[in-house]
């Protein structure tokens, strides 16, 4: 049987999936700005779907996007997030959450040419810090189920071994 905290955790996840590929996708075609802010969003989303399944107290819509928060609780409250790394540059002054988004004088943003390196890394380890993973449509990607998705997924992604592993997920052949 499938708790309500588990549910409320695919869910999170998923949404926080389809950020994550948006972000992959815009950068591999150099909309970095747009990038930017689905990938902040992506992490928001997985940080808060991380909480929701390890923390009972844990309310995400109070969370709002408080990033840097979140990191110190997934650190403070889950299960072997004592080591979990998120680089400050994602969530630093908002810049991708609001600067992306509204004209600021005197800020930018700057993406990192390690960005997508970094970005597969803080969603690859935020998954593997949730044991309950079940129908997800990560998995679905993984598997071969959804092709558009896997080849976003797939394409220059160094996580994608530790994901297929930690989720036991093969490529189903299609006879």
């Amino acid at each position: 049987m499938i708790s309500k905290r588990d549910r409320q955790y695919i869910i999170w996840q998923n949404r926080a999936f389809r950020f994550y590929l948006a972000a992959r996708l815009l950068y591999q075609n150099d909309l970095y700005s747009p990038a930017a802010f689905c990938a902040v969003q992506a992490i928001e989303s997985l940080l808060k779907a991380t909480l929701v399944y390890w923390d009972k107290s844990f309310v995400p819509k109070a969370a709002g996007h408080k990033i840097a928060s979140m990191i110190r609780s997934i650190k403070n409250k889950v299960k072997g997030g004592k080591n979990f790394y998120c680089p400050e540059y994602f969530y630093k002054e908002k810049r991708f959450q609001a600067i992306t988004r509204y004209p600021a004088t005197g800020k930018g943003v700057l993406v990192p040419e390690s960005f997508l390196i970094d970005l597969d890394k803080v969603f690859s380890d935020l998954i593997r810090l949730v044991p309950f993973q079940f129908n997800s449509e990560l998995i679905h990607a993984l598997n071969g189920n959804e092709k558009t998705k896997l080849k976003i997924l797939r394409r220059n992604n160094l996580q994608i071994r530790k994901l297929r592993k930690y989720l036991n997920v093969r490529l189903e052949k299609k006879t």
